[in-house]
C-alpha cells in the first residue's frame, strides 16, 4: 500500500513537471477581480483558504501602501504534489509580470497547497522552527508570495523615475516580504512568529554587518524581516512605503533620504541597540 501511494505521488509530480500552467480540463478555477485560483478536484477547501489570505493582501496593500492591484492580474495555482522548484522547502514562487497590449500586468504564483500529502507525511519546521503543517504557515506563505504586487504598484504611483524594486539589496526585497507576512497574517504569527524571529536574530547577529561601503545582511529573509521590524519601530511602519516611493535613483539613496537625521553607521548603532533591547 506505502509503495503504490509513493507511485501515484510520483505519478502526479511527473503530470505537474511536464503541463504547462493553463486553464484547461486537468484545473478547476476560481476567478476574482484580481486573480484567478486553478485548482484540482478534492481540493475545494484550499481555495477558500487561499482566496481569503489573498483578499486581506489587497486589504493590507489598500490600508499599508494606499496601493492596488488594478493593473495586475494574477494567475494562481494550488499544486497537490511537490513539482519542479516548488516543494515542502520552497512552498511557494512568484513569477511577475508580463505586460499586454492593453498595459495589464500579468503573473503566476504557485504554492504547494495546504491539503497536499506531504504535509501530512512529514514533519518539517521553517528556519524559526514552527510547523509547517499548520494554517499559520501557509497564511503567511500566501501573503509573502502575493503582497510584491501591492509594492510594485506603489512604485508605479512615482510621478517619474526612481529606484526599482529588484535593484534593492535582497535583504530588502525578501525582507519586506516577509515582514508583511509574519506582521500581518496570523495572530500565532504575530505574536509566536515575532518573538522567534527576534530570538534569531540575537542569536545570529553575525549575520548584519554595516558599513563597507553599505549595509549587509546575509540571511535575507529573517535578517531582512527584523530590520523591517527595526525600521517600523524606530520610524513608524509607514516608512516601508515611503522607501518605495522614493524618487531617489537607487535604494541606497531612498534608505538615506528617509532615515537622514541618522548616518548609516548611526542608523547600524541603533539597530544593534534595539536588537538588545526590544521585548521577543
Amino acid at each position: 500500500m506505502i509503495q503504490r501511494s509513493s507511485r501515484v505521488l510520483s505519478l502526479i509530480a511527473l503530470i505537474f513537471s511536464a503541463a504547462p500552467f493553463q486553464a484547461d480540463a486537468q484545473w478547476l478555477e476560481s476567478k476574482a477581480a484580481h486573480y484567478t485560483v486553478f485548482y484540482q478536484a478534492g481540493f475545494e477547501g484550499d481555495v477558500e483558504f487561499t482566496r481569503k489570505w489573498l483578499d486581506a493582501t489587497e486589504q493590507l496593500m489598500k490600508s499599508k501602501y494606499a496601493s492596488s492591484p488594478d493593473r495586475y492580474f494574477i494567475s494562481i495555482y494550488l499544486l497537490p504534489a511537490p513539482t519542479g522548484d516548488i516543494d515542502a522547502i520552497q512552498s511557494g514562487q512568484n513569477q511577475c509580470c508580463t505586460t499586454t497590449s492593453t498595459g495589464a500586468r500579468t503573473g503566476t504564483i504557485r504554492f504547494l497547497t495546504r491539503s497536499a500529502p506531504i504535509w501530512k507525511t512529514s514533519n518539517l519546521s521553517s528556519s524559526l522552527g514552527l510547523p509547517k503543517a499548520g494554517d499559520d504557515y501557509h497564511a503567511k506563505v500566501l501573503i509573502s508570495e502575493y503582497i510584491p504586487i501591492g509594492h510594485y504598484a506603489v512604485q508605479d504611483s512615482r510621478a517619474s523615475g526612481g529606484w526599482q524594486y529588484y535593484s534593492a539589496p535582497e535583504w530588502f526585497v525578501q525582507g519586506l516580504q516577509e515582514y508583511d507576512a509574519i506582521f500581518h497574517s496570523t495572530e500565532s504569527n504575530r505574536v509566536t512568529a515575532r518573538q522567534r524571529l527576534l530570538q534569531w536574530a540575537r542569536t545570529n547577529s553575525s549575520k548584519f554587518s554595516c558599513c563597507s561601503p553599505n549595509l549587509a545582511i546575509t540571511d535575507p529573509y529573517n535578517g531582512g524581516a527584523t530590520f523591517m521590524a527595526f525600521l517600523a519601530a524606530e520610524f513608524g511602519e509607514d516608512i516601508h512605503a515611503r522607501l518605495l516611493r522614493n524618487p531617489a535613483s537607487t535604494f541606497e539613496a531612498a534608505l538615506a533620504s528617509e532615515t537622514q537625521k541618522y548616518s548609516l553607521t548611526q542608523l547600524f548603532d541603533r539597530f544593534r541597540n534595539w536588537l538588545d533591547t526590544v521585548q521577543p
